[in-house]
């Protein structure tokens, strides 16, 4: 069962993540282009725009990978002393409160983006329908609350400190939690 959730998550993060690269291409060309065009006299108006929100969404679509990478910055001063069985509860506590936290957040700004969309609200200089781009920020913030979620799942079974050959049955790096996934059994 948690090599299959595993799996379900790195598909999703992947997607996600090939999403926000997808969206990082279009705003350089788009930089580019108007950089190109601004040297020409003729710049590309509301680039600003939308770089900003396509930033928005570029980075609401990676965080998910960024977690499931370990690439998130945490801070372990105290649990890192704690004993091993308290470290893994702490932690399993930890991401299932951030999984909880980030799902609210993201039925907040869906909430808040039918609202808008209901409202007939658009951008100011384009014109353009933003609250979808809401939307997929959204998604985004459901995509990390999956990857902490699965950290969760793996803590409380146990699999939060696997060996290499558990990592790569998973084909994961670890779980990560307030105290990283150092813990010695």
């Amino acid at each position: 069962m948690h090599i299959r959730l595993v799996n379900v998550e790195r598909a999703l993060c992947g997607l996600g993540m090939g999403a926000a690269c997808a969206l990082l291409v279009l705003l350089v060309l788009i930089s580019g282009l108007n950089v190109a065009c601004r040297v020409a006299g003729h710049p590309i108006g509301s680039t600003y725009e939308i770089s900003g929100y396509l930033g928005a969404v570029m980075a609401a679509l990676a965080l998910a990978e960024t977690q499931r990478r370990r690439g998130h910055v945490e801070l372990d001063m105290f649990t890192r002393r704690y004993p091993a069985s308290a470290q893994r509860r702490i932690g399993a506590f930890n991401v299932l409160a951030g999984a909880v936290l980030v799902l609210l957040v993201a039925l907040q700004i869906a909430a808040r983006a039918r609202a808008l969309l209901a409202a007939g609200e658009v951008s100011e200089t384009l014109k353009l329908p933003y609250p979808w781009l809401m939307f997929g920020v959204a998604a985004g913030l459901v995509l990390l609350a999956a990857s902490f979620i699965t950290d969760f799942v793996l803590m409380a079974m146990g699999l939060g400190n696997l060996d290499a050959a558990g990592k790569d049955a998973l084909k994961r790096a670890g779980t990560v939690n307030s105290i990283r996934g150092e813990i010695e059994k």
